[in-house]
């Protein structure tokens, strides 16, 4: 881009040494060109300058002591070698210096009377910069004359009024800035004439420009944008357009805003100054209004343009209405802290009422139990209802990088978990404080470094760091990762420990495959079921030479006072179908069994059963009960320590000792999957309760207590829980219609035998 033409020095030389000085802070000479200069070729400019400016200084001195032939040698070693330069082949500073050279030899000729001399010297210097400013209060009117005729010869004034005024005006391509009445001065001929500013179409014409005349020229610009202005009530509304960022309306509200408020009946202590949103295009536009605790607003504006005047468009002031929310929140259990935006608000079952509404952070706890966070949104003007069960909490320390000379660092290998956990848990918490997890990354590097052949040996976290995260991070489960520098695999080994023990469970996933950090956040995310329907019935195929028998399964086993006993179903029935499907076999049946139980809305399905025995066929109809369901000891898809945390919740935020007994069970079982048969006893069957009823009940606690004991190398405590477990007829071991676990129990006795 060029620069606009240059002024004069102004009145006396302090103020051309005040603009030279100025002018050091402006970029070089490729700045102009937009030509990168070498390193070479920017010392050598700067050498040029220096000796520029140094003639220059000696013959401001020689002028002062009017050594003015002196004076003229020192400025033609300023001009002679640029005589030929235009102003675009020049650097800002050079041209202060080359114009002011030209002006102060022009003078110095003329004061030892070479008036062609000097006629010559201001010629060149209207030539290259025509607008120039020569000093009429300092100089001699003489001298000034010269200037006016030499000047009245070679360039014409263009006179500009501009509408906008401050629309920006170039010459040729290049900026200028007017003098007082729009006034410039340029060289005779045709120049290209620009005006444009922002919200306006831009002007540009061809315009002749003659020597010693000035040619008046009127540019008023169409405009393509328009102003808006709104008022709001109150003050302090986040006011976007299209989407746009917001701004905020502010007071103190203005006369204009009062005389509005009279009209619109409001108070105008409430309400906004005028808020302008500048350069809108027109057609229509949505703007939105919101502010906690009000309801939000959203216009559909209609913007024309005022060709004539430019004004801004105002609308009617934007009123919103007060809009209190009230939370209802309860938890299971109850009696969990609430905190909302970290302020303690009271103990659940709670009622909040006068809440604004919009997004707040939400922590219910319950110490020792188990707590709910979430970041939610409180509808404005509504009641807010919500209920919680309060769950686990997940800290995720990250996943680190060993090497082979033992070296940790923390990796940012884990983006497609991250990616994944980011889109929320629906039953653990995941704890976020920074300050948090940056400490626990901290110890587990620092144990990594210490001890890199237990990390290479599985143990990515020891006892003391587990202990360090239910402590600072209030957590449940910690899960971490290892990659190792050069694994051509490209996998890496994540962790989850639970802070009751110190052994995880293990997955392994690959860097490059996201899908496989979806499947295990999917695992992560699915709570361990510790109840399930039951129908107290056992099932097998029979065969008749050779093929299964067309009747259908033969029904071996009917639970006393389970569902299918108390339907009439008995042992030697034939199941010949259920509702309108056909089952020739066990695995008939419970497919229809599973497509009842699929149906959406949680109602407990009645089965209708066809069935016949030797009086003939009849009809049973059958409905499940819900009971207890145990986990199984090695199940490579479940996620053991994840059980750990929730069945140690359960146990502890049971409404009742059924459930929390059944809670126990499995916590016990939990337990005994990594081989931590003293905490199984001690933390999970020795506290487990449950009635003596068909199902899973005591036989079961009994039954797992003496496989735990003989596995402890206690076979009298073993014989003793099996000898109690066998006494329980009815009990069951899985789920209400898994094996008998007064059978399970006998074989285990004569095992030990």
């Amino acid at each position: 881009m060029r620069r606009a033409p240059l002024r004069g020095p102004g009145p006396g030389l302090p103020r051309l040494a005040l603009a030279l000085g100025l002018a050091l802070l402006v970029p070089p000479f490729a700045a102009w060109t937009g030509r990168p200069i070498l390193a070479q070729e920017e010392e050598d400019l700067t050498a040029s300058l220096k000796a520029m400016r140094a003639a220059f200084n000696r013959a401001r001195e020689r002028i002062e002591n009017l050594e003015f032939a002196a004076a003229g040698r020192e400025l033609s070693a300023i001009i002679e070698p640029r005589g030929a330069a235009k102003a675009s082949d020049l650097s800002l500073e050079e041209m202060n210096l080359l114009s002011a050279a030209y002006d102060m030899r022009a003078r110095a000729r003329f004061n030892l009377g070479n008036l062609k001399g000097a006629e010559a010297d201001f010629g060149s210097l209207v030539r290259l910069n025509p607008d120039y400013a020569i000093d009429r209060q300092t100089l001699s009117p003489k001298v000034v004359d010269l200037f006016d005729r030499v000047r009245a010869q070679i360039a014409g004034i263009l006179a500009v009024r501009l509408d906008p005024p401050k629309a920006r005006l170039l010459v040729d391509g290049d900026p200028v800035e007017p003098h007082e009445g729009g006034r410039i001065a340029v060289l005779s001929g045709h120049h290209v004439l620009r005006a444009d500013a922002d919200g306006f179409d831009p002007f540009e014409e061809t315009i002749a420009v003659v020597a010693g005349v000035e040619t008046r020229k009127a540019i008023r610009l169409r405009p393509n944008r328009r102003t808006l202005q709104f008022v709001t009530v109150p003050a302090g509304v986040a006011v976007s357009m299209d989407g746009a960022p917001a701004v905020l309306s502010a007071g103190p509200p203005t006369p204009e805003t009062e005389a509005l408020a009279q009209q619109g009946g409001f108070d105008p202590k409430n309400a906004s100054a005028p808020l302008l949103i500048p350069m809108v295009a027109a057609g229509d536009h949505k703007v939105t209004f919101e502010k906690n605790c009000y309801q939000s607003r959203a216009l559909t504006v209609k913007v024309a343009l005022d060709i004539e005047q430019n004004a801004p468009l105002k609308f009617t002031p934007v009123v919103l209405q007060d809009a209190r929310s009230e939370l209802r929140l309860t938890s299971t259990p109850s009696g969990a802290d609430v905190f909302v935006d970290g302020e303690k608000m009271g103990a659940t079952p709670l009622t909040l009422p006068g809440q604004c509404g919009g997004e707040r952070d939400l922590l219910v706890i319950k110490p020792d139990i188990g707590s709910w966070s979430e970041r939610i949104r409180l509808a404005a003007g509504e009641v807010n209802t919500l209920a919680v069960k309060l769950r686990p909490t997940l800290a995720y320390v990250g996943t680190f990088r060993l090497d082979e000379w033992g070296r940790a660092v923390w990796s940012d290998e884990d983006r497609p978990l991250l990616d994944e956990l980011a889109k929320g848990l629906k039953t653990l918490n995941v704890m976020r404080a920074p300050e948090v997890l940056q400490a626990l990354r901290d110890s587990v590097i620092k144990w990594m470094i210490t001890e890199p052949d237990e990390v290479r040996a599985g143990t990515l976290l020891p006892p003391a760091l587990l202990d360090e995260a239910a402590a600072g991070a209030r957590a449940d489960l910690v899960l971490a990762g290892l990659t190792l520098n050069g694994d051509p695999d490209k996998t890496w080994t994540l962790a989850l420990y639970s802070v009751l023990h110190g052994a995880p469970d293990v997955a392994g996933l690959r860097t490059d495959q996201p899908e496989g950090a979806r499947a295990f956040v999917r695992r992560l995310d699915s709570a361990p079921a510790g109840n399930g329907p039951w129908w107290g019935m056992g099932l097998v195929d029979t065969v008749l030479d050779g093929q299964a028998d067309p009747d259908g399964p033969l029904v071996v086993r009917v639970l006393p006072g389970g569902p299918a006993a108390k339907a009439g179903l008995r042992a030697g029935d034939r199941i010949r179908a259920v509702g309108n499907r056909k089952t020739p076999g066990v695995r008939e049946v419970n497919q229809a069994i599973a497509a009842e139980m699929a149906r959406p809305g949680g109602l407990k399905p009645t089965l209708v059963l066809a069935v016949e025995d030797a009086a003939g066929p009849r009809t049973v109809r059958l409905a499940p009960d819900e009971g207890p369901v145990v986990i199984p000891l090695g199940d490579p898809s479940l996620l053991y320590n994840r059980s750990l945390a929730e069945f140690r919740l359960r146990a502890r935020a049971a409404a009742d000792d059924g459930e929390r007994g059944a809670a126990l069970l499995n916590l016990g079982i939990a337990f005994m999957h990594f081989r931590a048969y003293d905490k199984a006893e001690s933390e999970g069957f020795a506290r487990a309760g449950l009635p003596a009823v068909t199902g899973v009940s005591q036989g079961t606690v009994l039954y797992y207590r003496g496989l735990c004991a003989l596995r402890r190398g206690n076979p009298a405590a073993a014989r003793s829980a099996f000898e109690q477990a066998q006494a329980q007829a009815g009990s069951t071991l899985d789920s209400g219609d898994g094996p008998s676990a007064a059978s399970a129990a006998s074989r285990m006795l004569k095992a030990i035998e």
